[in-house]
Protein backbone atom coordinates (compact mmCIF):
# COMPACT_ATOMS: atom_id res chain seq x y z
CA UNK A 1 0.00 0.00 0.00
CA UNK A 2 2.81 2.40 0.96
CA UNK A 3 4.66 1.53 -2.23
CA UNK A 4 1.54 2.31 -4.30
CA UNK A 5 1.11 5.69 -2.59
CA UNK A 6 4.82 6.47 -3.07
CA UNK A 7 4.62 5.46 -6.74
CA UNK A 8 1.63 7.74 -7.29
CA UNK A 9 3.48 10.55 -5.56
CA UNK A 10 6.50 10.07 -7.83
CA UNK A 11 4.24 10.16 -10.91
CA UNK A 12 2.58 13.36 -9.71
CA UNK A 13 5.95 14.98 -8.98
CA UNK A 14 7.28 13.94 -12.39
CA UNK A 15 4.17 15.32 -14.10
CA UNK A 16 4.48 18.60 -12.19
CA UNK A 17 8.14 18.95 -13.19
CA UNK A 18 7.27 18.22 -16.81
CA UNK A 19 4.50 20.84 -16.76
CA UNK A 20 6.86 23.34 -15.17
CA UNK A 21 9.52 22.73 -17.85
CA UNK A 22 6.88 23.05 -20.58
CA UNK A 23 5.63 26.32 -19.10
CA UNK A 24 9.18 27.69 -18.85
CA UNK A 25 9.88 26.67 -22.44
CA UNK A 26 6.68 28.38 -23.67
CA UNK A 27 7.49 31.55 -21.73
CA UNK A 28 11.02 31.59 -23.11
CA UNK A 29 9.72 31.08 -26.66
CA UNK A 30 7.24 33.96 -26.30
CA UNK A 31 9.94 36.22 -24.87
CA UNK A 32 12.27 35.42 -27.78
CA UNK A 33 9.53 36.11 -30.33
CA UNK A 34 8.41 39.35 -28.67
CA UNK A 35 11.81 41.09 -28.75
CA UNK A 36 12.21 41.21 -32.56
CA UNK A 37 8.49 41.91 -32.98
CA UNK A 38 8.63 44.95 -30.69
CA UNK A 39 11.76 46.18 -32.49
CA UNK A 40 10.01 45.79 -35.86
CA UNK A 41 6.97 47.77 -34.69
CA UNK A 42 9.21 50.57 -33.36
CA UNK A 43 11.17 50.61 -36.62
CA UNK A 44 7.98 50.89 -38.70
CA UNK A 45 6.66 53.71 -36.49
CA UNK A 46 9.94 55.66 -36.77
CA UNK A 47 10.00 55.05 -40.53
CA UNK A 48 6.41 56.30 -40.96
CA UNK A 49 6.95 59.38 -38.78
CA UNK A 50 10.23 60.27 -40.52
CA UNK A 51 8.74 60.06 -44.02
CA UNK A 52 5.72 62.15 -43.05
CA UNK A 53 7.70 64.66 -40.99
CA UNK A 54 10.29 65.43 -43.67
CA UNK A 55 7.79 64.97 -46.53
CA UNK A 56 10.04 62.51 -48.38
CA UNK A 57 8.61 61.68 -51.84
CA UNK A 58 7.37 58.12 -52.28
CA UNK A 59 9.61 57.57 -55.30
CA UNK A 60 12.60 58.02 -52.94
CA UNK A 61 11.43 56.37 -49.72
CA UNK A 62 7.79 55.24 -49.55
CA UNK A 63 6.11 55.10 -46.17
CA UNK A 64 5.19 51.73 -44.61
CA UNK A 65 1.54 52.56 -45.29
CA UNK A 66 2.15 52.94 -49.03
CA UNK A 67 4.27 49.75 -49.11
CA UNK A 68 1.50 47.86 -47.28
CA UNK A 69 -1.13 49.06 -49.78
CA UNK A 70 1.16 48.02 -52.65
CA UNK A 71 1.63 44.56 -51.15
CA UNK A 72 -2.12 44.16 -50.69
CA UNK A 73 -2.83 45.16 -54.30
CA UNK A 74 -0.11 42.90 -55.76
CA UNK A 75 -0.20 40.06 -53.23
CA UNK A 76 -0.94 37.30 -55.76
CA UNK A 77 1.88 38.39 -58.06
CA UNK A 78 4.34 38.72 -55.18
CA UNK A 79 3.47 35.28 -53.82
CA UNK A 80 3.86 33.64 -57.23
CA UNK A 81 7.23 35.29 -57.81
CA UNK A 82 8.32 34.39 -54.28
CA UNK A 83 7.46 30.75 -54.98
CA UNK A 84 9.59 30.84 -58.15
CA UNK A 85 12.59 32.36 -56.36
CA UNK A 86 12.26 30.00 -53.40
CA UNK A 87 12.08 26.98 -55.71
CA UNK A 88 15.27 28.09 -57.49
CA UNK A 89 16.98 28.73 -54.16
CA UNK A 90 16.01 25.33 -52.71
CA UNK A 91 17.24 23.45 -55.79
CA UNK A 92 20.50 25.41 -55.80
CA UNK A 93 20.87 24.88 -52.05
CA UNK A 94 20.46 21.11 -52.41
CA UNK A 95 22.86 20.88 -55.36
CA UNK A 96 25.52 23.15 -53.84
CA UNK A 97 25.51 21.65 -50.35
CA UNK A 98 25.55 18.03 -51.58
CA UNK A 99 28.47 18.68 -53.93
CA UNK A 100 30.26 20.60 -51.17
CA UNK A 101 29.81 17.74 -48.70
CA UNK A 102 31.24 15.15 -51.10
CA UNK A 103 34.17 17.45 -51.87
CA UNK A 104 34.79 17.89 -48.13
CA UNK A 105 34.79 14.09 -47.71
CA UNK A 106 37.44 13.85 -50.42
CA UNK A 107 39.48 16.52 -48.61
CA UNK A 108 39.39 14.48 -45.40
CA UNK A 109 40.65 11.34 -47.13
CA UNK A 110 43.21 13.00 -49.41
CA UNK A 111 45.36 15.99 -48.52
CA UNK A 112 46.69 16.05 -52.10
CA UNK A 113 43.19 16.76 -53.44
CA UNK A 114 42.64 19.45 -50.80
CA UNK A 115 45.94 21.21 -51.53
CA UNK A 116 45.36 20.99 -55.29
CA UNK A 117 41.77 22.24 -55.41
CA UNK A 118 41.35 24.60 -52.43
CA UNK A 119 43.09 27.65 -53.99
CA UNK A 120 40.70 27.58 -56.93
CA UNK A 121 37.67 27.43 -54.63
CA UNK A 122 38.99 30.47 -52.77
CA UNK A 123 39.56 32.28 -56.08
CA UNK A 124 36.03 31.42 -57.23
CA UNK A 125 34.61 32.75 -53.96
CA UNK A 126 36.51 36.02 -54.44
CA UNK A 127 34.79 36.69 -57.78
CA UNK A 128 31.70 38.92 -57.26
CA UNK A 129 28.48 37.04 -57.99
CA UNK A 130 27.19 40.05 -59.93
CA UNK A 131 30.03 39.47 -62.42
CA UNK A 132 29.35 35.73 -62.63
CA UNK A 133 25.60 35.93 -63.18
CA UNK A 134 25.68 37.33 -66.76
CA UNK A 135 28.08 34.54 -67.79
CA UNK A 136 25.70 31.91 -66.45
CA UNK A 137 22.83 33.49 -68.39
CA UNK A 138 24.94 33.35 -71.57
CA UNK A 139 26.01 29.73 -70.96
CA UNK A 140 22.79 28.20 -69.61
CA UNK A 141 20.09 30.51 -70.89
CA UNK A 142 17.35 32.51 -69.26
CA UNK A 143 15.56 29.59 -67.64
CA UNK A 144 15.64 27.70 -64.37
CA UNK A 145 19.03 26.01 -64.70
CA UNK A 146 21.11 29.20 -64.66
CA UNK A 147 19.40 30.33 -61.43
CA UNK A 148 19.97 26.95 -59.79
CA UNK A 149 23.66 26.97 -60.76
CA UNK A 150 24.07 30.51 -59.39
CA UNK A 151 22.45 29.56 -56.08
CA UNK A 152 24.57 26.38 -55.90
CA UNK A 153 27.79 28.30 -56.56
CA UNK A 154 27.19 30.79 -53.77
CA UNK A 155 26.32 27.98 -51.32
CA UNK A 156 29.30 25.83 -52.22
CA UNK A 157 32.27 27.49 -50.51
CA UNK A 158 30.90 28.01 -46.97
CA UNK A 159 29.54 24.47 -46.98
CA UNK A 160 32.89 23.00 -48.07
CA UNK A 161 34.76 24.89 -45.36
CA UNK A 162 32.33 23.95 -42.57
CA UNK A 163 31.99 20.32 -43.67
CA UNK A 164 35.75 19.77 -43.93
CA UNK A 165 36.32 21.41 -40.54
CA UNK A 166 33.62 19.24 -38.95
CA UNK A 167 34.84 15.98 -40.45
CA UNK A 168 38.37 16.78 -39.27
CA UNK A 169 37.30 17.85 -35.78
CA UNK A 170 37.79 14.41 -34.19
CA UNK A 171 40.85 13.89 -32.01
CA UNK A 172 43.65 11.39 -32.61
CA UNK A 173 42.69 9.56 -29.42
CA UNK A 174 39.17 8.96 -30.74
CA UNK A 175 40.54 7.78 -34.05
CA UNK A 176 43.04 5.45 -32.35
CA UNK A 177 40.26 4.01 -30.20
CA UNK A 178 38.15 3.21 -33.27
CA UNK A 179 41.12 1.54 -34.92
CA UNK A 180 41.79 -0.40 -31.74
CA UNK A 181 38.32 -1.93 -32.10
CA UNK A 182 39.17 -2.85 -35.73
CA UNK A 183 36.72 -0.32 -37.21
CA UNK A 184 36.90 -0.05 -40.98
CA UNK A 185 36.94 3.37 -42.77
CA UNK A 186 33.18 3.24 -43.35
CA UNK A 187 32.48 2.65 -39.65
CA UNK A 188 34.88 5.42 -38.65
CA UNK A 189 33.11 7.81 -41.00
CA UNK A 190 29.50 7.04 -40.03
CA UNK A 191 30.02 6.39 -36.30
CA UNK A 192 32.70 8.97 -35.52
CA UNK A 193 33.36 11.63 -38.16
CA UNK A 194 29.78 12.28 -39.29
CA UNK A 195 28.21 12.63 -35.80
CA UNK A 196 31.07 14.89 -34.69
CA UNK A 197 30.62 17.09 -37.76
CA UNK A 198 26.88 17.76 -37.33
CA UNK A 199 27.25 21.17 -35.58
CA UNK A 200 29.63 22.29 -38.34
CA UNK A 201 27.38 20.90 -41.07
CA UNK A 202 24.32 22.74 -39.79
CA UNK A 203 26.31 25.96 -39.46
CA UNK A 204 27.18 25.64 -43.14
CA UNK A 205 23.60 24.78 -44.04
CA UNK A 206 22.20 27.81 -42.21
CA UNK A 207 24.67 30.13 -43.95
CA UNK A 208 23.93 28.50 -47.31
CA UNK A 209 20.15 28.79 -46.84
CA UNK A 210 20.21 32.59 -46.92
CA UNK A 211 22.98 32.74 -49.53
CA UNK A 212 20.98 30.54 -51.91
CA UNK A 213 18.16 33.12 -51.95
CA UNK A 214 20.70 35.86 -52.70
CA UNK A 215 22.12 33.78 -55.54
CA UNK A 216 18.71 33.14 -57.07
CA UNK A 217 17.72 36.82 -56.88
CA UNK A 218 21.03 38.01 -58.40
CA UNK A 219 20.67 35.50 -61.26
CA UNK A 220 17.12 36.77 -61.88
CA UNK A 221 18.45 40.33 -61.99
CA UNK A 222 20.87 39.29 -64.73
CA UNK A 223 18.14 37.74 -66.87
CA UNK A 224 14.73 36.27 -66.12
CA UNK A 225 11.05 36.51 -67.00
CA UNK A 226 9.71 35.82 -63.51
CA UNK A 227 10.81 35.79 -59.89
CA UNK A 228 11.49 38.46 -57.28
CA UNK A 229 14.74 39.52 -58.91
CA UNK A 230 12.89 40.14 -62.17
CA UNK A 231 10.27 42.22 -60.34
CA UNK A 232 12.99 44.22 -58.56
CA UNK A 233 14.65 44.96 -61.91
CA UNK A 234 11.42 46.00 -63.64
CA UNK A 235 10.24 48.19 -60.76
CA UNK A 236 13.65 49.93 -60.63
CA UNK A 237 13.40 50.71 -64.36
CA UNK A 238 9.90 52.10 -63.85
CA UNK A 239 10.87 53.98 -60.65
CA UNK A 240 8.09 52.09 -58.87
CA UNK A 241 9.80 52.34 -55.48
CA UNK A 242 6.87 51.04 -53.36
CA UNK A 243 6.74 47.82 -55.40
CA UNK A 244 10.55 47.64 -55.26
CA UNK A 245 10.38 47.80 -51.46
CA UNK A 246 7.66 45.12 -51.48
CA UNK A 247 9.73 42.75 -53.65
CA UNK A 248 12.84 43.27 -51.49
CA UNK A 249 10.74 42.62 -48.38
CA UNK A 250 9.41 39.35 -49.80
CA UNK A 251 12.91 38.21 -50.77
CA UNK A 252 14.00 38.86 -47.17
CA UNK A 253 10.99 36.96 -45.86
CA UNK A 254 11.71 33.84 -47.91
CA UNK A 255 15.34 34.00 -46.75
CA UNK A 256 14.19 34.07 -43.13
CA UNK A 257 11.71 31.26 -43.82
CA UNK A 258 14.40 29.09 -45.41
CA UNK A 259 16.86 29.79 -42.57
CA UNK A 260 14.33 28.93 -39.88
CA UNK A 261 13.39 25.73 -41.73
CA UNK A 262 17.03 24.60 -41.48
CA UNK A 263 17.12 25.58 -37.79
CA UNK A 264 13.97 23.50 -37.18
CA UNK A 265 15.49 20.54 -39.03
CA UNK A 266 18.62 20.84 -36.89
CA UNK A 267 16.58 20.77 -33.68
CA UNK A 268 14.54 17.78 -34.83
CA UNK A 269 17.59 15.76 -35.88
CA UNK A 270 19.66 16.57 -32.79
CA UNK A 271 16.71 15.78 -30.53
CA UNK A 272 16.12 12.48 -32.37
CA UNK A 273 19.83 11.71 -32.07
CA UNK A 274 19.76 12.29 -28.31
CA UNK A 275 16.68 10.09 -27.89
CA UNK A 276 18.25 7.33 -29.98
CA UNK A 277 21.53 7.60 -28.05
CA UNK A 278 19.74 7.38 -24.71
CA UNK A 279 17.68 4.37 -25.86
CA UNK A 280 20.90 2.57 -26.84
CA UNK A 281 22.22 3.10 -23.34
Amino acid sequence: MKRTIQHKGDIAASSAMRDERQSAFTSNLIARAMAPLVFLVLLIIIWEITVRLFKIPSYLVPSPTIVSVTIFKNLTSLLMDSAVTLFEAVLGFMLGTLLAFFVAVSFVHSQIIERSVSPYFVALQAVPIVATAPLLIIWFGNGLFSKVVMAAMICFFPMVVNSAAGLKSISENELDLMRLFSANPSQIFFKLRLPASLPFLFSGLKISATLSVIGAVVAELAGATKGLGFQILISSYQTDTPFLFAAVLFSALIGVLFFNSVVLLEKLLTRHGRIFHNSEK
